[in-house]
């Protein structure tokens, strides 16, 4: 209690002198947010079956582009209410907010209205309540400062246009959507013009989706030129019978969702300098000998080109290594009761640290490869919580290159994988032997994919990547003779979550070996439930296979002794 009240004290007083250095700033924002929404299990009227897949693929598809993705499925009016005026707060400070909305809409008396699944609407006048305005959504995207953009795949022929009573003979319920005209920074996109309706489409995607994703992702293609070329795809796979249209108007500045190639692998020489240099120095001089990482977490998100960043990288490294460590450490035990007995801490988690040796021992390896090693970072913060795809995370390396040593060498950098299982980090590859297909030089390929069943693929290679008992099984195809393909397995040269090789699915005589491990035990010595025995880490290791299930367990076992 002292030692936390004092850690706190130093934290706080160490804050208040590092701001009192420095005049007010605005807090940092996330650059780039969405709003995902798919509406299909409607309840008064017939499902729709495409527009839960296309939110779920946009959704993708813009995490893929860095953007911080919300999404919502099926939603009733309260639902989307909530998740509109929640993602407004966000939009704040952001440089560009987006939201994607497939599902029902429709226009009543002039005014756009999105159709959350719960909505009856037996009257136009009931909209007000039961649907959420366009209007409503346009004004929360208006909060980013260079792009607000609502992309509507919403124009599907309307069911309860038929049955709605009129209030006033003057007020029209029109098919399709009504012409809008957005605030200056905000684009909205219809798969259909307005008064016209748009196909929900055969396939996995509507055919505005379809496009959509088709073209998102691409590098270099300014927006307006990207609902260009939607436009045209949309036209021809429905011989000109719906036509996307973009309201709204733009400055002369070029706004990307994916950066020109060229612009991404500019030199670090022509970025501009800092700002103010002497807040840098200030800062720094303040926190440099801190021992609380989150003051130098604070000095990056500052001043990330400052001279003293690879210092202030380093200490955050080294001080979270040393957490880690001690949180590690035998020395560490349980709880224990009153009566003596341990109580099992669930949330200790053993995770590697990676180190400067780790990374020295990986540039030995790509030097003597001739692999192209690309500047990465792992940090414990990206990958925190740890979830089932966390044993992705690593450098993984094969001491021969594809297809038995024929090819040329390859590595695996697996820098991180969120929550929704997207994994980040590089494909690496040496220089073509006689045998390779392709005779390009050396070098490396940034991904983001999705993990599905312990398999993602890296498209543009490609390479379609699988892991099994610990190994990187990687396979690619021949583009010119598709019957013909290679493979390599990778081992990981450093891991996150550490997995020992020989870990194995439990048979039956396993779980039959640790009953009888677990009897002999407790006759043997009355020493604590859960103790595994053992003077070498092998031994404790081959007793933890016995006593207990998963590798981060297994692993926490062998290195504390206890499960």
């Amino acid at each position: 209690m002292g030692s936390g009240n004092l850690l706190m004290r130093f934290f706080g007083a160490a804050v208040f002198l590092v701001m009192s250095l420095l005049s007010a700033q605005p807090a940092l924002a996330q650059a780039r947010v969405a709003l995902v929404i798919g509406n299909g299990a409607y309840e008064k009227v017939p499902e729709l079956p495409n527009p839960t897949r296309d939110a779920a693929d946009i959704g993708r598809a813009l995490e893929r582009l860095d953007f911080k993705v919300t999404q919502v499925k099926n939603a009733t009016a309260q639902e989307m209410r909530k998740a509109v005026v929640e993602f407004g707060r966000s939009a704040e400070m952001s440089d560009i907010a987006v939201v994607f909305y497939a599902g029902h809409g429709m226009e009543v008396g002039g005014e756009n209205w999105l159709i959350p699944i719960s909505a009856e609407l037996r009257s136009d006048t009931d909209a007000e309540s039961e649907a959420i305005s366009l209007r409503s959504v346009s004004l929360q995207v208006s909060k980013a400062r260079k792009l607000g953009l609502v992309i509507l795949d919403a124009c599907r022929n309307n069911p309860f246009a038929a049955k709605m009573k009129r209030s006033l003979s003057t007020r029209a319920v029109a098919r399709g959507l009504a012409p809008t005209e957005p605030s200056d920074n905000v684009l909205i996109a219809y798969a259909a013009r307005d008064g016209t309706t748009a196909s929900d489409g055969e396939g996995r995607n509507s055919p505005f989706t379809t496009s959509l994703l088709r073209h998102i992702e691409t590098p270099g293609l300014e927006i307006s030129f990207l609902f260009r070329r939607v436009r045209d795809d949309v036209m021809a796979a429905t011989r000109r019978e719906q036509q996307p249209f973009v309201y709204g108007s733009l400055s002369k500045e070029e706004i990307y969702l994916k950066a020109p190639a060229v612009a991404a692998q500019a030199p670090a020489a022509s970025t501009p300098a800092p700002a103010a240099p002497a807040e840098d120095e200030k800062f720094w001089q303040a926190v440099r000998t801190s021992t609380v990482a989150a003051l130098f977490e604070e000095f990056l998100a500052r001043y990330p080109r400052s001279d003293h960043a690879v210092e202030a990288r380093q200490r955050i490294k080294d001080l979270k290594a040393s957490e880690v460590a001690a949180l590690s450490s035998p020395a560490a035990a349980p709880k224990s009761d009153a009566g003596g007995r341990q109580e099992p801490d669930a949330k200790r988690v053993v995770r590697n640290p990676f180190t400067p040796d780790d990374n020295k021992k990986i540039s030995v390896i790509a030097a003597a490869q001739h692999l192209e090693l690309p500047s990465f970072a792992i940090s414990s913060d990206q990958n925190d919580p740890l979830n089932a795809n966390s044993r992705f995370v690593g450098v993984w390396s094969n001491k021969r290159g594809w297809t038995n040593g024929k090819g040329r060498y390859a590595m695996l950098i697996i820098t991180e994988v969120s929550a929704t299982g997207l994994a980040k980090g590089y494909y690496l590859w040496g220089p073509p032997t006689k045998q390779s297909w392709a005779k390009d030089v050396a070098g490396y390929k940034s991904f983001a994919e999705f993990i599905s069943n312990d398999k993602f693929s890296i498209n543009g290679t490609p390479v379609t990547v699988k892991l099994d008992k610990n190994v990187l099984a990687l396979t690619s195809i021949n583009k010119e003779n598709p019957s013909e393909t290679a493979t390599i397995e990778l081992r990981p040269v450093w891991q996150l979550v550490p997995v020992p090789e020989d870990a194995e699915p439990p048979t039956k005589r396993d779980k039959t070996s640790r009953a009888h491990a677990v009897k002999k035990e407790s006759a043997a010595e009355p020493g604590p439930p859960g103790h595994a025995g053992g003077a070498s880490m092998e031994e404790r290791y081959r007793a933890c296979r016995k006593l207990v299930k998963g590798f981060a367990q297994r692993d926490a076992c062998a290195r504390n002794g206890t499960i």
